[in-house]
C-alpha cells in the first residue's frame, strides 16, 4: 500500500530524530552538524526544515522524549514493585535515575540548552515550556509513590518533581567532583527526606515497620 504524504513525513522526521539520537552519542552535542545528520538519515538539509524549525527544536524534541521515556520507565518500576515495602520503592527510583545521570549526554543537553535560554529570549519561551512538561510529569511519578504508599510529602509532588530533575542535570557538572558522593545515594538521601515516612493525616493509619524503618 502506497504511504500517503503525512506517513513519508512522520518515517522521515523519524529517521532525522533517529539519526541525531545516534550522533549525539557518538560525538556529544558540540559534534552534532545538522548536515551530516541529513547525510547519515539519508535527506537532504530542506527535508530536515521541513520537519524542524531549526537545531534548536529538534533537540528539543529529543530531549523530551528521552525524558517522558525514562519518567515511563520510573512508573512502571513503581507499579511493578506495588505491595513492597516503602524502602524498597526510593531505592530503586534512585538507583534508575543514578545510572541516568551517568548518561552525561543528557544531562550535558539539559544543561546547553538552559544555557542557550539565557542568550535566546525566543528560545527561553519554548524551553520552559517543555521544561513544565517534564516537571510535571515527575511530579505525576511523585503522586504515585505517595498515594500508593499514603505518605504525607514534606514538598508538594511539583516542587519534589522539579527537585529530581535539578539533581539528575546538575549531578552530570557537581557529581564529578573529588569527594562528591555516590549519585544514587545522594537521590535516595532527598527522596526519603521529601516523600516522608509516614501516612497522611487525613488517613489516620499508623505508618508500617517497613515505613518506620524507612
Amino acid at each position: 500500500m502506497r504511504k500517503t504524504r503525512e506517513q513519508s513525513r512522520l518515517e522521515t522526521r523519524e529517521r532525522l530524530i533517529a539519526s541525531a539520537h545516534a550522533a549525539i552519542r557518538r560525538d556529544g552535542i558540540g559534534g552534532l552538524s545538522l548536515r551530516r545528520l541529513c547525510e547519515e538519515a539519508g535527506y537532504s538539509q530542506g527535508a530536515f526544515y521541513s520537519n524542524f524549525a531549526s537545531r534548536d527544536d529538534l533537540l528539543l524534541v529529543l530531549m523530551e522524549r528521552h525524558v517522558l521515556g525514562e519518567v515511563e520507565t520510573l512508573r512502571r518500576l513503581v507499579q511493578v514493585m506495588d505491595g513492597e515495602a516503602l524502602g524498597d520503592v526510593p531505592a530503586t527510583v534512585a538507583a534508575r535515575l543514578a545510572d541516568l545521570a551517568q548518561q552525561t549526554e543528557w544531562s550535558l543537553l539539559s544543561i546547553e540548552l538552559q544555557l542557550h535560554a539565557q542568550r535566546d529570549a525566543r528560545f527561553a519561551d519554548a524551553y520552559n515550556a517543555a521544561k513544565i512538561s517534564y516537571h510535571a510529569e515527575f511530579a505525576r511519578l511523585v503522586e504515585d509513590i505517595l498515594q500508593r504508599h499514603n505518605l504525607a510529602p514534606a514538598l508538594p509532588p511539583l516542587q519534589i518533581g522539579i527537585g529530581l530533575y535539578a539533581l539528575w542535570s546538575g549531578l552530570a557538572v557537581q557529581g564529578t567532583v573529588p569527594g562528591a558522593g555516590p549519585r544514587d545515594e545522594i537521590f535516595l538521601a532527598f527522596l526519603r527526606a521529601v516523600i516522608g515516612g509516614s501516612p497522611s493525616p487525613a488517613d489516620g493509619r499508623q505508618p508500617s515497620a517497613d515505613q518506620s524503618a524507612s
